[in-house]
């Protein structure tokens, strides 16, 4: 069997979680598969929400890719396949030579001695330019994913909209409704980039710096889209905040030890937009 694409791991779970999390953002997309790895890089329709991800081919238990290839993806119908894939699994995927326009889902339990082979319909889809721009991001915060999910959800409840604020160490999140307001500040939270998270953001052109104590770096976000962004905490136990005044929050989760997926929301501002 000749292929032109093939990727196997043993991270079914987190494979199975990301493309959960994704489809409630994205309906159709493009994924790149690359000698370097697989990427999606896709916007909603409103133009509002950004999502990156890149899996390294290093990373993979088997990965072949000779030449750049895009098939275009319908995430609900992919996660229909893949959502009942447990961690004792093994995932390939692999693209026939003769069968171009099939992704071949492969998902095997050697324990319970059984190989389960899709043969999964891609779409033709157009081809977006879309880059993430360099950016110097003024404040970086590493949190506990289920803190941040848990403060999201907890001010939904109260207001659409979240003020998130960096003043030297200390980082603030509040919200305003109707019927009640609410702050939580979280103190001795924001440190410099460290090695790892200036490695990952260096691979997308940006970079960061803790701000000093005369710093403020803010920004207003939807909270609709914050709470979507937060399921991503079954991904891994600690999320990256990336902030710059007037600039759209990256939110960042690792996809276990595969890759990096990375959330860009636009601040709130009347018709604000992604620029691209």
């Amino acid at each position: 069997m000749a292929t032109t694409f093939m990727a196997k791991t043993v991270q079914c779970g987190s494979v199975r979680n990301c493309i959960e999390d994704i489809k409630d953002i994205i309906a159709d997309g493009n994924f790149i598969l690359a000698p370097e790895g697989i990427t999606l890089l896709a916007m909603d329709p409103s133009s509002t929400v950004l999502v990156n991800l890149k899996l390294e081919a290093e990373n993979f238990e088997v990965y072949a890719c000779e030449k750049r290839q895009v098939i275009g993806v319908n995430m609900s119908n992919l996660f229909k396949i893949i959502k009942t894939m447990t961690n004792d699994d093994t995932l390939t995927l692999f693209i026939e030579t003769d069968n171009p326009n099939y992704l071949f889902i492969r998902i095997e339990n050697q324990e319970k001695h059984k190989v389960t082979t899709y043969k999964f319909n891609l779409m033709d889809l157009n081809e977006d330019e879309v880059s993430l721009p360099p950016a110097h991001f003024e404040s970086v915060i590493n949190m506990p994913s289920v803190d941040f999910q848990k403060i999201t959800r907890d001010m939904h409840n109260i207001g659409d909209i979240i003020e998130i604020k960096s003043i030297g160490q200390q980082l603030i999140l509040s919200c305003k409704g109707d019927f009640a307001s609410q702050e939580t500040v979280i103190g001795n939270n924001v440190s410099q980039l460290s090695a790892a998270a200036h490695e990952s953001m260096e691979a997308s052109g940006s970079a960061g710096a803790a701000p000093d104590n005369q710093t403020i770096v803010q920004g207003f976000y939807t909270l609709k889209y914050l709470t979507q962004f937060s399921k991503c905490t079954n991904l891994s136990s600690q999320c990256e905040l990336y902030l710059k005044n007037d600039y759209p929050l990256i939110l960042a989760y690792k996809v276990a030890n595969l890759g990096t997926i990375r959330l860009m929301l636009a601040p709130h501002v009347e018709d604000q937009k992604i620029a691209v």
